[in-house]
């Protein structure tokens, strides 16, 4: 569309512009038979007022301008107000006009970008909307672009520069409900879609949506039972929007089967051929065949004596029992020459001995033999082989006690690390300079850190664990439910802050790594450890780390903190008894070093491949009140918030131990729950 319109003077003409565009583009359409108007004015100067009729164009200029004005086509100017003006009059097509205002395009630059704006060759301007745009009440819009109170109206050039138009039925379109999905253009309105499905496939979660928001899950009722879908797990319950559950046994108490659960088939027994004992003391060496014990053998219960009647009893095993017989005197043979070597026999009848010699099994009284076997009356055996293959002692051996190495010293070896140099024999061992030898671990990709922790404050389901398997029991008293144990949650409040600064600052990072992660039972590693790069926000993204040594086996590269575990569906068990963490804990401006017991780690799990993607869990074990107290006096006073007698006060005053840790039965240590999340990580070498 291409609009010509005389210059107005200077004064006001921004406004005359925009008013003719809005007017041509979007009021009067196309049509030159539509009414525009434009008006001018001047505050304590020159009015110019222009007006067209039918196609006419009026200038007036009040006190002291100049007016024009056209009626069918005519144009007359006049002088109102005792100012002169110009007056020119045509009947039936004549014009006269005022006289060319612009001599470059920069005269008329309408400070709207979708229209391109350029001084005509006869001095007037010409504006012109771009045709990739609309102007739409004085608004430029880009072809395409939405009716912002209706996405079923859309700037479309080739239909109507000027005005919103009808986009096409069947459009995509948005109705602005997040609860819809699938919408469409019916006749310029965006119509009805189809619900957006809001089932996440958690039982644990209240599904809903709402139309700013969307789908909207919500945790349910802590403890509300649910199914995870594992055959592995029992007792299954809702813990802050996750179904855990606890691992079912699969011991069914027979020694001819290996127990172990499939997350669908649930408890497998599948038979071996293990020894077992059929209970009955007459066989000897029972196998294990299709799950059931089977008898082997027979025991040789003839003890060799004449003088017993040997027998077999299924309770008691062999039995020897003295009989009466003139050879013998008792239990004793009135033949027995004492020598293993020969068979002594009694004829009863006449009570002479007979000596047989024999190759029995015999013991020649000499450590330094083996393999002793009577031969021509002579108990005779093998000499042993006393080589110990260390070429650091000298092997001899003694009749009494066998085979005595003898430690060497000074002498040159090889201990069989290439790592090693100046090998020598020191009191027995082979022992060389290892100063450049050091370990390369093999991590499994499986690993992630937590950008997350923080101290449970009470005793509920998703703040610690059950580290006593006893559901009666719970701490702390009064703030605690279904058996869940976190004595020491009542510092929470104490440390949790600190504890979280030092996560996001990067000055504690906790790595966790999925050992053997495709065999399922497997093993989690926790070690402390740093960034490889420090310009890597850990938080958000997957970072590489290094691990430190002090979790690390000096000499193997082993993990020394190893648990356990289980994956049943997303749900990682691990831990148990005999477990053990060093853990350190900020408190005020002082770091405690503590050791968690009976460490266990229990919670969800999302893995990609072999990459973890999100973990959100609870760690819990207990720590000992010596070990407590002990870190506490190790700390100096001036880097803790109260004095440390206040601290050992109040955690006498408020802490119980709960946790039988040493196996005698009676409580020795509080226990304590942190809520921990993370997400995957790369570990790729050892901080050193």
């Amino acid at each position: 569309m291409n609009l010509t319109i005389p210059s107005a003077p200077r004064p006001g003409r921004s406004a005359a512009l925009i008013a003719l565009l809005t007017c041509a583009l979007i009021a009067c359409g196309d049509s030159a038979e539509a009414p525009t108007s434009i008006s001018n004015s001047t505050t304590g100067g020159d009015s110019n007022t222009a007006s067209t009729t039918g196609g006419a164009t009026s200038n007036s200029t009040t006190g002291g301008g100049t007016s024009n004005t056209t009626t069918g086509g005519a144009t007359t100017g006049g002088t109102t107000g005792g100012t002169t003006g110009t007056t020119g009059g045509t009947t039936g097509g004549g014009t006269t006009g005022p006289a060319p205002s612009c001599a470059s395009d920069d005269d008329c630059a309408d400070s709207l970008d979708c229209t391109t704006d350029t001084c005509g060759p006869d001095g007037f301007c010409v504006w012109e909307v771009q045709a990739d745009a609309c102007l739409i009440n004085n608004v430029c819009r880009d072809a395409g672009a939405a009716r912002p109170s209706n996405p079923c109206e859309a700037c479309q050039p080739d239909r109507d520069a000027g005005a919103w138009t009808a986009r096409d039925d069947g459009a995509a379109c948005d109705d602005g409900d997040a609860c819809t999905e699938g919408t469409t253009c019916e006749a310029g309105a965006c119509g009805a879609g189809d619900a957006v499905a809001c089932d996440d496939g958690n039982p644990c979660t209240a599904d809903a949506c709402e139309a700013n928001r969307g789908c909207v899950f919500s945790p349910t009722a802590q403890g509300e039972p649910c199914d995870d879908g594992s055959a592995c797990t029992e007792g299954d319950a809702c813990a802050e929007g996750v179904c855990l559950g606890r691992a079912v046994s699969c011991d069914d108490g027979n020694v001819c089967t290996d127990d172990r659960c499939d997350m669908e088939a649930g408890c497998v027994n599948t038979p071996n051929t293990a020894p077992c004992d059929d209970g009955n003391a007459c066989t000897a060496d029972d196998v294990c065949q299709d799950g059931a014990c089977v008898p082997g053998d027979a025991p040789n219960c003839d003890d060799g004596n004449i003088c017993t009647i040997d027998g077999c009893d299924e309770g008691a095993g062999c039995f020897n029992l003295v009989t009466q017989n003139p050879c013998c005197n008792g239990e004793t043979s009135v033949c027995d020459d004492g020598d293993p070597c020969t068979t002594d026999s009694c004829d009863p009848a006449t009570s002479d001995c007979i000596y047989t010699l024999n190759t029995a099994r015999c013991d020649d009284g000499s450590a330094c033999t083996e393999g002793d076997t009577c031969a021509e009356g002579e108990c005779v055996g093998a000499q042993i082989d006393c080589d110990d293959d260390n070429v650091c002692t000298d092997d001899v051996c003694n009749d009494a006690v066998g085979c005595v190495p003898v430690p060497l010293s000074d002498s040159p070896c090889d201990d069989g690390l290439a790592c090693t140099t100046d090998e020598a024999c020191v009191a027995g061992e082979c022992v060389g300079d290892d100063s450049n030898c050091v370990c390369e671990p093999d991590f499994s990709p499986t690993a992630g850190r937590f950008t997350e922790l923080a101290i449970g404050e009470g005793g509920y389901p998703g703040e610690s664990l059950d580290l006593d398997d006893d559901p009666e029991t719970c701490t702390p008293a009064g703030d605690c439910e279904g058996g869940i144990n976190n004595s020491l949650g009542l510092i929470a409040g104490l440390v949790n802050m600190t504890l979280s600064d030092a996560v996001t600052t990067g000055s504690l990072v906790l790595l966790v790594e999925f050992r053997r992660f495709d065999l399922n039972p497997f093993e989690v590693a926790v070690y402390d450890g740093n960034f490889a790069d420090n310009d890597c926000d850990g938080t958000a993204e997957v970072c590489d780390y290094l691990v430190g040594e002090s979790l690390l086996d000096r000499d193997t590269c082993e993990p020394l903190v190893r648990l356990p575990a289980t994956l049943s569906g997303e749900t990682v068990t691990a831990g148990g008894a005999g477990t053990v963490f060093p853990f350190q804990i900020p408190l005020g401006g002082a770091t405690l070093s503590l050791t968690l017991y009976q460490v266990r780690f229990e919670g969800t799990v999302r893995v990609n491949g072999d990459r973890i993607e999100m973990l959100d869990a609870v760690l819990a074990g207990a720590v000992r009140r010596s070990d407590l107290l002990a870190a506490l006096s190790a700390v100096p006073e001036d880097d803790l918030p109260f004095p440390p007698d206040t601290i050992a006060s109040l955690l006498d005053l408020v802490v119980v131990d709960d946790i039988d840790t040493n196996g005698d039965g009676e409580p020795d240590a509080a226990s304590i729950g942190i809520r921990v999340s993370g997400l995957g990580a790369n570990l790729i070498g050892v901080d050193r």
